[in-house]
């Protein structure tokens, strides 16, 4: 496929996930459709499925697609969260404010990782628009580990 034709299929996926938006249901089914990704899901199906609920800021369907024990980390080794029940903590903070809302800009796909050029609409305590990269580890069907590089 050209990239022209990417390009375009993305357009069109994109169109369409906006306008069925209002149509899908929340909390539950995300849960629901963590477990149907599953382990045969591709890592990018995962990371696009949580940055949908994310966009949401629906907490529990964000970090259905997480492991028990992920790890959230700042570039290099700075680990600021390690499991769901701190991970929960930070984004229903986040969540609170009503303009979150994180865009893909670039991305590249490596195995079981995916790299993520993000602009975010920044959550308390920061203010505006960041970009940041996020690298997004998968094993068995779940995020085991993001580490953020930050400007």
């Amino acid at each position: 496929m050209s990239l022209i034709e990417n390009f375009r299929a993305s357009v069109f996926v994109s169109l369409f996930c906006i306008a069925c938006w209002p149509l899908a249901p929340t909390m539950a089914s995300d849960e629901k459709t963590a477990n149907a990704l599953g382990q045969n899901a591709s890592p990018e199906e995962i990371v696009d499925a949580q940055l949908a609920a994310y966009n949401r800021r629906d907490v529990e369907g964000f970090l259905s697609f997480y492991a028990d024990d992920a790890i959230l980390e700042n570039h290099p080794n700075q680990v600021t969260q390690t499991g769901k029940a701190e991970m929960r903590t930070r984004y229903q903070r986040r969540f609170s404010n009503p303009n979150v809302h994180a865009e893909i800009i670039k991305r590249v796909t490596f195995g079981r990782f995916v790299i993520d050029h993000e602009r975010v609409v920044a959550a308390p305590p920061a203010e505006g628009t960041l970009e940041a990269v996020a690298v997004y580890e998968i094993k068995d069907g779940k995020i085991v580990r993001v580490t953020f590089l930050n400007n």
